[in-house]
């Protein structure tokens, strides 16, 4: 017997940004293509509507054609870039994704929409999420709105004078005819009512396949970055963007590092605003001596490596939606040290890891208590890994997501006499 909703085999279109391999978008791509090859599993149809975009690079994939990718439909688009065909001279430093408008999707989404059940869009501000609820509400399909953190009150600080217009022109339109809300947790549930939309919502966390993430270390794992296997490795993993708090725990670092000698901080990502410059500067005398290390965009087994070898984990972000790197690093069996807009209070309670203040006081404290003991940091990454696997596996998630397509069908069908 074929998997169900009720007795529907359910069809869906995902319209997101960016899809892998799209990495350098971070999060969003891999907990997105997470969940629709979860439902694939299951036996159910998804179709992705994205672009070529991976931040300040364009993918090299096929547009405008379904491109089977790991079992899950994805019909990439082009990005319209008048600017760099008027100036393609010019070097483009990306501070945002951009708008990401394709003059050829809208026309396959008319074409595709009309056959699926369910139209479930990921992330505001761009095009495939409007371009797929218009089609939506064009062909009386129920769309679930995703916002996966974008609309919390932090984020909506840059470039706030945008999106506060495109928020009244055209987003909020967009939230008050969905049939249903979906948060990653429930501080997103009130920023969705700040914004005046009362529509059915449901929390619904981002989720990882666990048994994709090693928990052993291995000694020499780290030798192509130049940390000798007796290092204790602090690391950030993720944009070098100035909500999550590099530069922070980089002036935490420097206040503790001669308590520290054997300690190594690590920042990477990719540098999205252009700030991994001013970090290099500010840690100039350290990185004489391969204390702080840059490594970049790290994917794939080094990726992998990294999170599994490293002692502690630190995202210090103001603005956070539901960070799929602390995930990794808790499933990767490594203790954490986190703000409390990461939105994981259950780490102190499971023992995980610790919750601070972003100050670079507050973290230099947490730093100068968690060191020293690393079977204690050792203990924390056990505990870590079985928080995820218990509350946050991918699965787990999809059967979240199939309840709330259930449960949207009904009510939008009885709304819609059928």
């Amino acid at each position: 017997m074929r998997p169900c909703i009720g007795r529907l085999t359910v069809r869906v279109l995902f319209a997101a940004p960016a899809y892998k391999p799209a990495w350098r978008l971070g999060g969003p791509v891999l907990s997105v293509s997470s969940l629709a090859e979860a439902l694939v599993r299951r036996g159910h149809e998804v179709t992705v509507f994205t672009s070529d975009s991976n931040l300040d690079q364009t993918l090299e994939v096929p547009t405008g054609r379904p491109v089977d990718v790991d079992g899950v439909q994805v019909w990439y688009f082009r990005r319209w870039q008048p600017l760099r065909r008027l100036f393609p001279s010019v070097s483009y430093v990306s501070k945002s994704i951009g708008f990401l408008y394709s003059p050829h999707m809208a026309e396959a989404l008319d074409r595709t929409v009309p056959s699926v059940e369910v139209v479930h869009t990921h992330l505001p501000f761009n095009y495939p999420t409007y371009a797929a609820a218009r089609a939506a509400f064009a062909h009386r399909k129920p769309l679930f709105y995703h916002q996966r953190g974008v609309l919390d009150p932090d984020h909506l600080k840059f470039r706030a004078l945008k999106k506060m217009l495109y928020l009244r022109l055209v987003e909020r339109h967009l939230l008050r005819r969905a049939t249903t809300l979906i948060a990653l947790t429930e501080d997103e549930v009130l920023s969705y009512k700040r914004l005046e939309v009362d529509i059915p919502c449901r929390v619904i966390p981002n989720g990882i396949d666990a048994n994709a993430y090693a928990i052993s270390r291995r000694p020499a794992a780290l030798d192509p970055l130049g940390i000798e296997p007796g290092r204790k490795v602090i690391l950030f993993l993720g944009r070098i963007h100035p909500t999550k708090g590099a530069d922070r725990l980089l002036e935490a670092f420097i206040r503790v590092h001669t308590a520290f000698h054997d300690a190594v901080l690590v920042l990477a990502g990719p540098d999205e605003f252009g700030l991994e410059a001013s970090l290099r500067q500010r840690a100039d005398a350290l990185l004489r001596t391969r204390r702080v290390i840059f490594p970049g965009m790290v994917n794939g087994s080094l990726k992998s490596e990294l999170l599994a070898r490293a002692d502690l984990f630190c995202l210090p972000s103001s603005a956070e939606g539901f960070s799929l790197a602390v995930l990794e690093a808790m499933a990767s069996g490594t203790a954490v040290l986190l703000s409390p807009t990461c939105h994981f209070p259950e780490v102190e309670r499971v023992g995980a890891g610790v919750v601070s203040d972003t100050s670079p006081s507050a973290l230099a404290s947490a730093l100068e208590r968690l060191l020293p003991d690393r079977d204690a940091l050792a203990r924390m990454g056990r505990a870590g890994a079985a928080l995820v696997a218990e509350r946050y596996s991918v699965d787990r998630v999809a059967d979240m997501t199939l309840e709330a397509y259930r449960e949207g069908l009904e009510r939008f069908r009885a709304g819609h006499g059928g």
